[in-house]
């Protein structure tokens, strides 16, 4: 292992991890802004328990512990590390960038991030909240099953990209909307999310739940980071969860 400081990140950097994750879940005392970052993960995984493919050194693995105060909103973390990305990304002036709701970043409608936020609190100690990000760095190619999906910065750009420079660049950017969602109650995440997101406001989509699929055009984001549907029938609903494909035709 190799430690890294980057204020006011610690980085903890591994050759082979499990998963970054759950290595930073085990790391019960450890001060707030520790970063866990792995060359492979053998064990990644992304949002709905779905596998991340993690292939050795072509790909960006990063973990970060929070410890938030019990007053914010944790649903807008979410929101705040696939922001940290975009904004990475488009440093590299990459064309067609998107954000998927909730946190879902593609270039030209293929993915190249997940990230997965979850709680790491117990007993008493104070709020700990792990963000997991995934970034496709230097992936040439895609097992069959996601190769129409998913995209690389690599593919994107046609030529590497250096992994250290873009994990100091994100932590710049990650460690910039933390302090404002602390500042603003993530006031400004939202803003920032919709103005970067095509999926925002306008948009005929699908979106899959645990028990039904429902279809409408999206009207923005509530204060807390949920996704505003208008249906068919003219009448609104509050998403806090599920999955956004894009309708090609209207509704």
């Amino acid at each position: 292992m190799q430690i890294i400081n980057r204020a006011p990140f610690t980085i903890h950097h591994f050759a082979t991890l499990g998963s970054t994750n759950d290595y930073l879940k085990d790391l019960a005392d450890a001060p707030e802004f520790t970063c866990v970052i792995a060359d492979e993960q053998t064990a990644g995984r992304g949002r709905r328990t779905r596998t991340w493919f993690s292939t050795p050194g072509e790909g960006l693995y990063l973990s970060v512990l929070l410890r938030p105060s019990a007053a914010t909103n944790i649903a807008l973390l979410s929101l705040l590390a696939a922001v940290a990305v975009a904004e990475t990304i488009a440093q590299y002036n990459v064309a067609e960038l998107d954000i998927k709701w909730p946190n879902d970043v593609l270039i030209g409608e293929r993915k190249v991030c997940g990230i997965l936020v979850e709680g790491a609190s117990s007993g008493a100690h104070a709020s700990r909240v792990i963000v997991g990000i995934g970034v496709n760095l230097n992936h040439q190619q895609f097992p069959p099953e996601i190769s129409a999906t998913a995209t690389s910065l690599a593919l994107q750009l046609g030529h590497p990209v250096d992994a250290a420079e873009f994990r100091d660049r994100l932590l710049a950017r990650l460690a910039h909307w933390y302090a404002h969602w602390q500042n603003d109650a993530g006031r400004s995440i939202v803003e920032r999310w919709q103005q970067l997101s095509s999926y925002a406001r306008g948009q005929a989509v699908a979106v899959t739940l645990a028990d039904e699929q429902v279809t409408g055009m999206t009207a923005g984001l509530t204060k807390d980071g949920a996704l505003v549907l208008q249906l068919p029938d003219g009448t609104r609903r509050v998403l806090l969860v599920g999955e956004v494909s894009r309708l090609r035709k209207g509704l």
